[in-house]
């Protein structure tokens, strides 16, 4: 990715204590790559699940009709498994006037979603632990386009290995999300719009070689959806990535202004 940084993801690390002291608080390049890749490892995964997957999760459900893949459990609550990772949703619905819809049906005109995802996720760009709650809020399900908002909290723990030399990186990664009016289109179903905004708290632990050092930072960071269904990340304000909306690949796209 970007300036074709010779990382790849492979496996996944229980979550760590940093030891020793830190070298520094403050995140490297490298480190933005790595949290940047993490990021857009759970934004989107190439079997329709992560961030993107549940939006579009949520948008069905709440019409009565699940994508394939999730299913019933109980009056309200539906469940699936994708890639390593279940997805459990409670949903609450009701009609234009407000009034309770259930089970959830065509006649539903939005929704409050109670969300978690918790297991192994490994995905051609990221392995590691994930665990994530949060509501959201889902409006105008009769319209074409339909609008989310609403927040959340996931953890995860990845491991980057250097293919060229005797380097490796562990992250935990802990964040808040607030999800700011997103646009969701029900056919074909994408993402067009709004954005979700990240608090992140980053402990980092790297060996090289003999030498091992640790870090513990904060970054901020804010996804952005474009009517043409991508994505771009930006993190801290300057340090940009452009996001593959079906696989959770990303690209820097600062590469040509780095040395």
């Amino acid at each position: 990715m970007g300036a074709k940084r010779d990382w790849m993801l492979v496996g996944c690390s229980a979550l760590f204590a940093l030891v020793g002291c830190s070298d520094s608080d403050k995140p490297t390049e490298n480190d933005y790559d790595s949290v940047a890749q993490a990021l857009g490892g759970v934004t989107a995964t190439d079997d329709g699940g992560g961030e993107i997957g549940t939006m579009i999760d949520v948008s069905t459900i709440a019409t009565g009709s699940p994508r394939i893949g999730i299913d019933l459990t109980a009056s309200g609550s539906f469940s699936g498994t994708r890639l390593g990772l279940t997805y459990d949703y409670d949903v609450a619905c009701a009609d234009a006037a407000g009034a309770p819809i259930d089970p959830c049906s065509s006649a539903s005109d939005s929704a409050a979603v109670n969300v978690k995802w918790s297991g192994e996720l490994d995905t051609a760009v990221l392995s590691g632990s994930v665990t994530r709650t949060g509501m959201i809020k889902v409006s105008n399900l009769k319209s074409g386009t339909v609008t989310i908002a609403g927040e959340g909290s996931l953890t995860v723990d990845a491991h980057f290995d250097a293919l060229l030399r005797d380097a490796t990186r562990d992250y935990h990664l802990s964040y808040d999300a607030d999800y700011r009016d997103l646009l969701v289109q029900r056919a074909p179903a994408k993402v067009l719009g709004g954005s979700i905004h990240y608090t992140l708290d980053v402990e980092r632990k790297a060996t090289n070689g003999d030498r091992e050092s640790s870090a513990n930072f904060s970054i901020d960071a804010e996804l952005t959806f474009d009517a043409n269904g991508g994505a771009k990340l930006t993190l801290d304000g300057d340090h940009s990535y452009v996001v593959n909306t079906g696989t959770g690949v990303v690209a820097n796209a600062n590469a040509d202004t780095k040395t």
